[in-house]
């Protein structure tokens, strides 16, 4: 045999030790042998793991060394690198069919996926006779537009030489430029400024498992995936909990629904109202057992996702019974602390609502069955080795918490056609905002606060269009964006319940222009009546007609159209004089007044010999400090953070009467900050200052 050939080099030996030199030879050549042969079992790749020594996997804890080799039709995909394999998974990891964590030997695009990275999953799908339930609740994290959605892709795995049959390979939920893309800290990371972030962190209900985590004080567990127990520092953790107590107290206090002091002012509520659609769509009982969210730096803001684990979703979990038209945020595992709090807020359900129509009106429920369908094609082959009589032989076996068993795959797959027909019906209705029944309060100005103009039927905002500070410029309906100026307006009261709306990014006002025509802002003229406008009360629920002091005409969403950029017109005034107030029939000129942003406008404080009048401009990131003296002093001025850190100083010698100066704040992130004014006459003012 040709590879015996070497043996003719091998020196003189005791006859036993050339014989074992000659079985290490022969068993090398056949494991080549083996590892050529290794081919496709189906059309979906294979992926072969074969550990030093063939030893088995039985920890989650520690690594084994090994080899993984990709097989597939398409060149691109092949792969021969070393590699380490685990365990992973709480109570997956006690299923028969088990899944895995690889570790490659360098970082690398594994099936040209977008993450390049060394760590991977394996996740078996073993109580999910579709097999495709994480993969169909990816596909929903990407439709609503998550910023991190877990790859997918269906493989088969021979692990020791043994065939598991079909998995999905995905990426580990860490943080990476193309997964949870955040800083990430390490125990070198000690700067007041930097420690804000990144943090990883999981709301998990196996939490005391893990080697990082602590409970709020509502009792949810918190685990922190990053930075991981062998970098996080003390500083690090007291910053993250501390931060997470903060978010929490916000969101239980009196003032919660308030955008500024309550919890909105800390969260990310993009993000917030997506992941809440993903699980109530999925029917995830584990949604609140097992929450992602994750913190950057120098962002105030708490962050949702990503979306993880769905093998018991879709109703596939019998302690529910038959969820289809159960909400999770009743009925799923706790703990739902957070989320039935979020819920008693109007402005979270209104958006959970108007996010959801959007959602159906793009042909989600399309979308989700045609993946489905063309998912349960391409895994056909692989399906049914899985399922054969030789390997796993459980489509109508009970393995975990199966609320429904199939006799056939086809009837699994068309039960989950059919849950996302169902879900979503039951959903158009369970996620729709209904106004509380009671009659509108007469609306009375916070000249300290910004407000959004939003339409009754749409939720969409009164904007200025194209140009905003250009006179003339038309006033428009756009979805709203809390964080921009042209959607923001000054409620200004004049007089006599009169008002006028004042742009917050333009600083002109919103003009009238007579019956059927639109809306457009001008330079603030007190004698022009076309910008004063009457706020009634209508209807129930705190809603408003906006009518003009010229006209009389009230303002319109043309049509009621959702369509950004539609036209904001006067139209006839529709208000009908009842024993209760006043009614409003079309929903197109009724408006809500919600008070957004503090205005952080100056308030003006007193010492036994100085005048002091400071605030944040927003327009030009700069701290405005105005001060008088009546008699001549030294000052000192200092900006200082919650952590007493001071940001700046000064100190000015021989001042007297009135002085200004302009602190430069570009820098500073979004939160409270104090402004301590001193002088040498004993004067002591500390002044808070909100900067969004």
């Amino acid at each position: 045999m040709k590879f015996l050939a070497p043996l003719r080099f091998l020196p003189a030996y005791p006859r036993t030790r050339a014989l074992t030199a000659c079985l290490l030879i022969l068993a090398a050549n056949m494991f080549v042998s083996k590892a050529y042969s290794q081919s496709q079992k189906t059309n979906l790749p294979a992926i072969y793991i074969n550990t030093d020594g063939n030893t088995p996997v039985t920890s989650k804890e520690d690594y084994l060394k090994g080899r993984i080799t990709i097989v597939s039709s398409d060149a691109s995909e092949k792969l021969d690198m070393v590699t380490e394999i685990r365990g992973r998974g709480n109570s997956t990891w006690e299923f028969p069919k088990k899944p895995y964590r690889i570790k490659l030997d360098k970082k690398y695009n594994i099936f040209n996926l977008p993450a390049k990275a060394k760590s991977w999953t394996l996740l078996a799908n073993h109580a999910d006779k579709t097999l495709m339930r994480n993969a169909l609740a990816y596909k929903i994290s990407n439709f609503l537009g998550l910023e991190f959605t877990p790859s997918v892709k269906f493989v088969d795995l021979t692990l020791n030489g043994q065939f598991l049959g079909n998995y999905m390979l995905s990426d580990q939920i860490e943080v990476n430029t193309k997964r949870v893309n955040i800083d990430e800290l390490d125990s070198t990371v000690v700067d007041p400024q930097a420690i804000t972030g990144g943090y990883l962190l999981e709301i998990d209900g196996f939490a005391a498992s893990e080697p990082v985590w602590f409970t709020t004080g509502q009792g949810l567990k918190i685990t922190v995936k990053s930075p991981d127990d062998s970098q996080i520092t003390s500083q690090q953790m007291t910053y993250i909990q501390n931060y997470i107590a903060d978010f929490e107290n916000r969101l239980f206090s009196a003032d919660f629904k308030d955008p500024v002091f309550g919890y909105r002012a800390k969260v990310d509520t993009t993000s917030l109202v997506n992941w809440y659609i993903g699980c109530e769509l999925t029917g995830n009982s584990d949604s609140f057992w097992s929450t992602y969210v994750y913190k950057r730096r120098n962002n105030d803001k708490l962050f949702f996702g990503p979306m993880w684990d769905y093998d018991i979703a879709f109703n596939n979990d019998s302690r529910l019974g038959d969820a289809v038209n159960k909400l999770m945020r009743n009925s799923a595992h706790n703990p739902r602390t957070w989320i039935e709090q979020l819920y008693k807020d109007e402005w979270f359900q209104q958006a959970v609502c108007k996010r959801w129509n959007e959602l159906v009106n793009k042909n989600m429920e399309t979308e989700l069955t045609d993946f489905i369908t063309s998912t349960a094609t391409l895994i056909d082959q692989s399906q049914q080795l899985n399922f054969s009589s030789n390997l796993w032989p459980i489509l109508n076996t009970r393995v975990y918490q199966e609320q429904f068993l199939f006799k056939t795959y086809a009837e699994g797959v068309n039960y989950l056609k059919q849950y996302v027909k169902n879900r979503i019906s039951f959903l158009n209705t369970a996620l729709k905002y209904v106004e509380p029944e009671k009659p509108s309060e007469p609306f009375v100005t916070d000249n300290n606060y910004y407000y959004m103009l939003l339409n009754k039927k749409t939720k969409n905002a009164i904007a200025v269009n194209g140009s905003v500070s250009t006179e003339n410029a038309a006033l428009v309906s756009w979805t709203p964006i809390e964080s921009e100026d042209a959607h923001l307006w000054s409620v200004d009261l004049v007089g006599n319940d009169t008002y006028r709306l004042i742009n917050k990014k333009s600083g002109l006002a919103a003009s009238g222009n007579g019956y059927n025509s639109g809306l457009t802002q001008k330079t603030i003229n007190t004698s022009d009546s076309h910008q004063l406008w009457k706020i009634v009360a209508v209807n129930t629920g705190n809603v408003y007609a906006l009518q003009n002091v010229s006209s009389g005409c009230t303002v319109n969403n043309t049509g009621g159209s959702f369509i950004n950029g539609n036209p904001i017109i006067e139209y006839t005034s529709g208000l009908v004089s009842g024993t209760t107030g006043y009614t409003l029939i079309s929903e197109n000129q009724q408006w809500y007044i919600q008070k957004l942003q503090a205005k952080l406008s100056s308030i003006v404080q007193y010492g036994s010999n100085s005048k002091l009048d400071a605030y944040f401009d927003a327009e030009t990131k700069q701290i405005r400090v105005n001060f008088s003296l009546s008699l001549e002093a030294d000052v000192a001025i200092g900006v200082y953070n919650l952590v007493g850190q001071q940001l700046y100083g000064n100190s000015l010698k021989g001042i007297q009467s009135d002085n200004a100066i302009d602190i430069p704040a570009s820098s500073y992130g979004p939160g409270v900050y104090l402004l301590k004014f001193s002088t040498s006459k004993g004067d002591r003012i500390t002044q808070k200052l909100i900067i969004k």
